[in-house]
């Protein structure tokens, strides 16, 4: 039962399957990339550790589980190499004052907001007078505006329309007169080249060289407007939150916005990407409108989290000290932790190469950092381009449970959310959770769907895209296990099973991820049990299993093609009756 936590007594492992929830408004704040169901964490803090205890996430990320664990009332210890996560995490804790941030937010767009307004000035179609546009559609590939959205204070239209000659010469002499605006004002953006990465070679394979070329020049003014202004404000939690706001409108002030059917959609995907048709979205707009969503996010969690958020900085200020929450930013192979001090570890690990995080993250912190790119040497990750393969990604993943290990108390859980559409990342994973000390609770494996919302997401609907969860719950202690004497006979007696599955899913017309979950479940125990005394017998295991898989490979692309496209009209169809 919950809340009994002492002896050697087996926790039960957590066992039911959750309709996963949408995002909280204290996640919509800002963007960060493949954040976890928040009500499935919050039940796997439930389950696992009982008020006043300590949850470690040694890859914190959006911060998901620091959140939930502060609104259970646990002490909550989020660590992460990538100083992107560690600030959206620590915003998402710490209180606001809001009628003071919405007190600031009046001072700046009383500085501000005119002269960023001029700067998408447009006429009004219906009455002839001057208006503002929300957003441009560019044509990538003529470099042209081919229509665009305003806002008419006169006659109060909102409307779509053709460009004129108008909007063409403000945008003109915009681009003409860039550098001069810059110089006379004094205005900063960041000058930094884009490194090579897995992530960053598709742009500079398309000869762009620096960050400040994925805004168009009348955004990247605009922006150096709004961060200077902010700059000088009284320094306070106001500013702090204003300045938030501002990375958080990143996602939609450059040219990766688009529109999708009649949705103006920021930066989705998990990759650079500007498509062919592209959205300049008005700057100010989408400021107030990050503005609003950060005042709901901190509506929410000063209700739910304020009393319970005391954030420290040692070890001693969460044990000795009056602190409830540590927010490192460092990598969690070296923890300055006592050994056996933690109750729970509950995490959501990076799975191979799934997302770049670092990479992704240079668009938002050099804006911070004054043009500082991340520190990627410790990350772990499967990364050509930084010379990291998949035996690099399981030994640095070791070390950081060993880690987990070393800190958790005796008989109590890791529970670690995983998938990959590779079986030889989620093996990965689970031998060095093995070769780590941990062993998988008899009952510690769980399939949990995904958010049903984002499951027509560009990046779920690529072939082979996995897009629900495993559940895994392993023990720092023994646990019972079944003994197979012959390891050959084993590795035959999984084979066989592969093998039969596989058959059995193509007659069935299940899709490649469908395939995947069922096989999962066959060889995470196997990989488990296997790990430490027949490491070989798991290499061949999930090596078989992929040619399985590659023997089949045009019935999946096949498959998954129709029914992506399936899923298409059925949006397309929802988005016209709505």
């Amino acid at each position: 039962m919950p809340g009994q936590r002492c002896g050697r007594e087996l926790i039960p492992a957590f066992a039911r399957t959750l309709e996963a929830k949408p995002h909280s408004p204290v996640y919509t704040m800002h963007k960060y990339f493949a954040r976890r169901p928040w009500n499935v964490f919050n039940e796997l803090i439930s389950h696992y550790t009982v008020p006043g205890e300590i949850v470690l996430d040694p890859f914190c990320g959006g911060g998901v589980t620091i959140v939930e664990s502060l609104k259970l009332r646990r002490r909550a210890i989020g660590v992460d190499v990538n100083p992107l996560a560690t600030y959206v995490t620590e915003m998402e804790c710490r209180p606001l004052d809001l009628d003071l941030f919405w007190g600031s937010f009046q001072q700046l767009a009383t500085k501000t907001r005119e002269k960023i307004d001029s700067l998408y000035s447009t006429k009004c179609a219906s009455c002839g007078a001057d208006a503002v546009a929300d957003w441009f559609e560019w044509d990538e590939q003529t470099n042209h505006i081919i229509r665009l959205k305003y806002d008419c204070s006169i006659c109060g239209s909102s409307n779509e329309k053709l460009p004129t000659k108008h909007d063409f010469a403000v945008t003109s002499k915009i681009d003409r007169n860039f550098s001069k605006i810059v110089g006379q004002n004094h205005l900063w953006f960041p000058k930094t080249r884009i490194p090579r990465g897995d992530k960053t070679d598709s742009l500079l394979n398309q000869e762009m060289n620096y960050f400040f070329e994925l805004f168009t020049k009348r955004n990247l003014l605009a922006l150096s407007i709004l961060h200077k202004k902010i700059s000088e404000l009284s320094q306070g939690e106001a500013k702090d939150f204003l300045r938030f706001t501002f990375s958080s409108s990143l996602k939609w002030a450059g040219r990766q916005s688009h529109l999708r059917n009649r949705i103006v959609e920021g930066w989705a995907l998990h990759a650079y990407w500007i498509y062919p048709k592209s959205l300049e979205i008005n700057v100010w707009n989408t400021f107030e409108r990050r503005a609003h969503a950060v005042a709901r996010g901190k509506r929410y969690s000063n209700q739910h989290i304020s009393a319970s958020c005391r954030l420290g900085e040692s070890w001693e200020d969460l044990t000795v000290g009056n602190a409830s929450c540590l927010i490192w930013n460092r990598s969690s192979a070296k923890l300055p932790m006592p050994d056996e001090s933690v109750d729970a570890v509950i995490t959501d690990p990076p799975y191979g190469g799934n997302v770049n995080y670092t990479e992704l993250s240079d668009y938002w912190f050099i804006w911070e950092s004054e043009g500082t790119t991340i520190q990627k040497e410790e990350e772990i990750i499967v990364n050509r381009s930084r010379r990291k393969g998949l035996a690099d990604y399981e030994r640095e993943l070791t070390l950081v449970l060993e880690e987990c290990h070393r800190v958790l108390k005796p008989n109590r859980c890791l529970v670690s959310t995983f998938n990959s559409k590779d079986a030889r990342v989620v093996a990965s994973f689970v031998i060095a959770a093995s070769r780590a000390g941990f062993s998988l609770h008899p009952d510690g494996l769980l399939y949990q769907n995904p958010i049903r919302a984002y499951t027509t997401t560009f990046h779920a609907m690529q072939v082979g895209a996995f897009v629900g969860d495993f559940i895994l719950t392993f023990i720092k202690g023994k646990t019972a296990r079944k003994v197979v004497s012959d390891p050959t006979v084993e590795l035959d007696i999984i084979k066989g099973s592969v093998s039969r599955l596989v058959s059995e899913v193509i007659e069935g017309g299940v899709t490649e991820p469908g395939l995947r979950e069922k096989a999962y479940r066959m060889l995470i125990p196997f990989l488990a049990r296997n790990a430490n005394a027949n490491l070989g017998s798991c290499r061949k295991a999930v090596d078989f299993f992929e040619q399985q898989i590659g023997k089949h490979e045009s019935y999946f692309r096949s498959l998954t093609k129709e029914m992506v496209a399936i899923r298409r009209r059925r949006f397309s169809q929802k988005e016209k009756e709505g």
